[in-house]
């Protein structure tokens, strides 16, 4: 197979002199000259794929705002129940964990020192154990060593297995050294109620957002 490729001299070719012709000055200065504009536009087109770039960080930026936001909101409206309210808020969180509160469990919350007990039961070995749980809600108190050592008592007089201490402040080094002594104590601080509660999601809505791709931004 042959190729023929057809070539035309343009005018502006037939009327080049080649008697006084500079290379450098007729074809290589207007060759970079060429190059060197289509590769600017060639750079412009690639802005908008930055700009993107930049509106998903400042996305992730609002996104985490927004979260910190909204944990100063719930971190106040917890700090805002009755104490009859957060045994109710704690008791619901336990039980999206897994324990299960009869009648006669949150009966007892005035009496004994607790706020309620329940029971959990493990799937694999079919064991169930007692949960006794205590809550303290705080707004600027932590929780002491005394009451830690209250809930134990109160622990053996129900008999249980482990305890839950649930509290929207924090707990002090002495009584989290006083949780580790005899029967197991979970404890949970503000700051792990929150993320909880994320997790769970107790009493909350997850809201779904969108933002605008790239198409609506490109020339």
């Amino acid at each position: 197979m042959k190729f023929n490729p057809k070539i035309t001299l343009t005018q502006d070719g037939a009327n080049v002199d080649l008697t006084d012709f500079d290379v450098k000055a007729e074809v290589r200065d207007k060759a970079r000259s060429y190059w060197e504009e289509h590769s600017t536009k060639n750079k412009s087109k690639n802005k908008p794929v930055e700009t993107l770039e930049v509106e998903d960080e400042e996305n992730e930026s609002t996104d985490d705002e927004l979260l910190d936001d909204f944990k100063v909101k719930l971190q106040s409206a917890i700090a805002n129940m009755s104490p009859a309210k957060f045994e109710q808020f704690s008791r619901a969180l336990l039980t999206k964990m897994g324990v299960e509160f009869t009648n006669k469990g949150v009966q007892v919350s005035n009496d004994g020192g607790i706020d309620g007990y329940g029971y959990h039961v493990d799937a694999d070995d079919f064991r169930t154990t007692r949960v006794v749980i205590q809550c303290k809600r705080f707004n600027s108190n932590p929780v002491s060593e005394p009451d830690i050592n209250q809930f134990l008592g109160a622990m053996n007089k129900y008999q249980a297995d482990y305890g839950v201490f649930i509290t929207n402040s924090r707990f002090t080094n002495k009584a989290r050294e006083a949780a580790r002594e005899g029967t197991p104590i979970t404890l949970i601080d503000g700051n792990d109620l929150i993320r909880l509660v994320i997790k769970y999601e107790l009493y909350i809505t997850p809201v779904t957002t969108y933002v605008l791709d790239g198409f609506y931004t490109e020339d």
